[in-house]
């Protein structure tokens, strides 16, 4: 299982990539979101083994007070709830770019978001 906790001091917004074995998505990958977290709080991500999808995860988050969690990897994100092949762009959408995190083998892995 994959959670994501909200370790710092204003609502975060969180969007995913993971790679897809099954997936319909032609490249094999899918980015989904958005998750909104109030401070202290944790989510259930994703329900199944974390490192049985992949080894690396991608994520970009980004707090009320404008702080982002982010990386080299850009990729087009609709503002709003959204689960897509990951180089689906949607009318309306914006460039976010996601950093890589290493879940390192474990079937139970907790990322907390801190400044």
């Amino acid at each position: 299982m994959l959670w994501l906790c909200n370790r710092y001091m204003h609502l975060v917004s969180a969007a995913f990539i993971m790679r897809m074995s099954t997936s319909t998505c032609p490249e094999g990958w899918l980015k989904f979101g958005w998750y909104n977290l109030n401070p202290g709080e944790c989510r259930a991500i994703y329900s199944g083994c974390a490192s049985a999808v992949n080894r690396y995860w991608y994520i970009y988050a980004i707090a009320g007070n404008g702080v982002e969690w982010a990386g080299s990897h850009c990729y087009r994100v609709p503002t709003t709830a959204f689960q897509r092949c990951l180089n689906r762009c949607d009318p309306g959408s914006r460039k976010v770019c996601f950093r890589e995190f290493d879940v390192n083998g474990f079937c139970d892995f907790t990322l907390d978001l801190v400044a």
